[in-house]
C-alpha cells in the first residue's frame, strides 16, 4: 500500500472513529436529558421528578430586546405505567403546579391528575395566571406582580389525598386538590420519589429586536423547548411550596386555584 493510501486509510478510519462516538453521544442525549457520569443509562422512574420552565406572554423589555408575543403552552406527559389494565398496572401521577409572578410571588397552584400516556396541555394565560390570589396592597384588587411573564414548578408525585369512602379528595384537603392530588402541605405534604416523573415542555411564543445592517428588526416566532430537570429537587423549596400554596388558597373566593388541563 503507498503511502498516499495508507494516509487515506487513517483519515477515514479516524472519521469512522468520530462519528461512532458522535451517534453514542447522540443517543446517551436523547435517552435522557443530562448524561451525566452514567451515559444513557436511566435509573428506576427516569428523570423528571422536579420540573421547572419560564414564561412570558406579552411583557417587554427595554434592555434586553424581547417580549413575549402571545400564549405559552405546556405540554405534560405521564411515561410511567401501562394505560390498558391488562397489561400491567396504571399508574396515575399528580403534576403539582405553582406559578410565580416576575416578582417571585406565589400567584395560583394546582394539583392535577395525569394517567399514563396522557398527553395534558395547559395554557400559560388561560390554565395558570387567570386567577391570581395574591393582590396588590392599594386595595385595587390587582395582582401584586406582573404576570405577564415568571416561573412555573411542576411536581412529580403519587396520589396523595384519597377519601376511602367518596373516591374524591380527603375531607379538610386545601381548595386546590382536584383528583386526589393536594399541591398543598395538608395531610404531611407530598412524597416524592422517583416511582413518579412527568416528561414536558413548554412552547415560548416571543418577538426578538436586534440591530442589523438595515437598522433595528424585529423577529417573532415560536420555539418549544424541553422543561428543566431538577431530579429530585431541593427539599427546602418544596416544603415552601407546599406550605405557601396551603395559605395562598384557604380563603373562600376561589382565588389562586390554578386550572387543571380536561383529557
Amino acid at each position: 500500500m503507498s503511502y498516499k493510501a495508507k494516509g487515506l486509510a487513517l483519515v477515514a478510519g479516524a472519521l469512522l472513529i468520530g462519528a461512532s462516538l458522535a451517534t453514542s453521544a447522540s443517543a446517551a442525549t436523547l435517552r435522557r436529558g443530562s448524561t451525566g457520569s452514567s451515559g444513557g443509562t436511566v435509573a428506576a422512574g427516569g428523570p423528571g421528578q422536579v420540573l421547572w420552565t419560564w414564561f412570558e406572554t406579552s411583557e417587554s423589555s427595554t434592555f434586553d430586546h424581547h417580549a413575549g408575543n402571545g400564549d405559552n403552552i405546556i405540554r405534560l406527559v405521564n411515561p410511567v405505567g401501562s394505560a390498558n389494565p391488562e397489561q400491567g398496572p396504571i399508574v396515575n401521577a399528580c403534576a403539582m403546579i405553582y406559578v410565580f409572578d416576575d416578582d417571585e410571588e406565589l400567584v395560583e397552584c394546582c394539583g392535577c391528575p395525569i394517567t399514563p400516556a396522557q398527553m395534558a396541555t395547559i395554557s400559560v394565560e388561560d390554565d395558570l395566571t387567570d386567577n391570581p390570589g395574591t393582590q396588590a396592597p392599594n386595595g385595587e384588587g390587582g395582582p401584586l406582580g406582573d404576570l405577564d411573564s415568571g416561573a412555573i414548578a411542576i411536581i412529580a408525585t403519587s396520589l396523595n389525598s384519597v377519601n376511602p369512602i367518596t373516591g374524591g379528595c380527603l375531607q379538610g384537603a386545601s381548595n386546590a386538590c382536584n383528583g386526589n392530588c393536594d399541591p398543598s402541605d395538608f395531610n404531611n405534604g407530598v412524597s416524592i420519589s422517583d416511582a413518579n416523573n412527568l416528561l414536558g415542555s413548554i412552547t415560548h411564543n416571543q418577538t426578538i429586536t436586534g440591530s442589523g445592517a438595515t437598522g433595528f428588526t424585529t423577529t417573532s416566532g415560536l420555539t418549544e423547548v424541553a422543561l428543566f430537570d431538577d431530579a429530585g429537587g431541593d427539599p427546602t423549596n418544596i416544603n415552601y411550596l407546599q406550605h405557601a400554596c396551603g395559605g395562598l388558597v384557604g380563603g373562600a373566593s376561589g382565588g389562586a386555584i390554578c386550572s387543571c388541563p380536561e383529557e
